[in-house]
């Protein structure tokens, strides 16, 4: 097992269509698990993701920022990358669309980012920026 640079950290990130496993804190203190899409911010390592302010995840987040992501590369030889970070959330329905329209490319692909984007940036929908605390990135775990 290796550590990852800051470099392959970014690359793993953007890689293909890896979910992420978006962790959160419930009102009762114990850890909420949920799959994501998501990107990485251009200019920065701030994780982007979109999901609905009723939503078990939506709901921690508004009342406790602190999430975790663990995104995993399931084929030998095997690496991970785990960040630590704060949520901000935004309403704002222009940069909501932007955003959500970015990950639906990555996911569904340029034909149909455009529908998914505005799918995904209605009104209730929420964008998450995850500042991220601390990255860690391993890789060829197998080796």
């Amino acid at each position: 097992m290796t550590e990852m640079t800051k470099e392959e950290i970014r690359r793993f990130l953007n890689h293909g269509t890896f979910t992420g496993k978006l962790a959160t804190v419930r009102k009762d203190g114990s850890p909420h698990v949920a799959p994501i899409w998501f990107v990485v911010e251009d200019n920065n390592d701030d994780i982007i993701l979109t999901t609905g302010r009723e939503s078990i995840k939506g709901k921690d987040i508004q009342r406790d920022p602190r999430v975790s992501i663990s995104v995993d590369d399931q084929t030998p030889p095997y690496s991970f990358v785990i960040v630590n970070g704060t949520a901000q959330i935004s309403e704002e329905p222009s940069y909501l669309l932007k955003w959500a329209t970015k990950i639906a490319e990555r996911y569904m692909g340029p034909d149909n980012a455009k529908s998914y984007g505005k799918r995904n940036s209605v009104e209730g929908e929420l964008l998450i920026r995850v500042k991220p605390t601390k990255i860690i990135g391993q890789k060829n775990i197998a080796d």
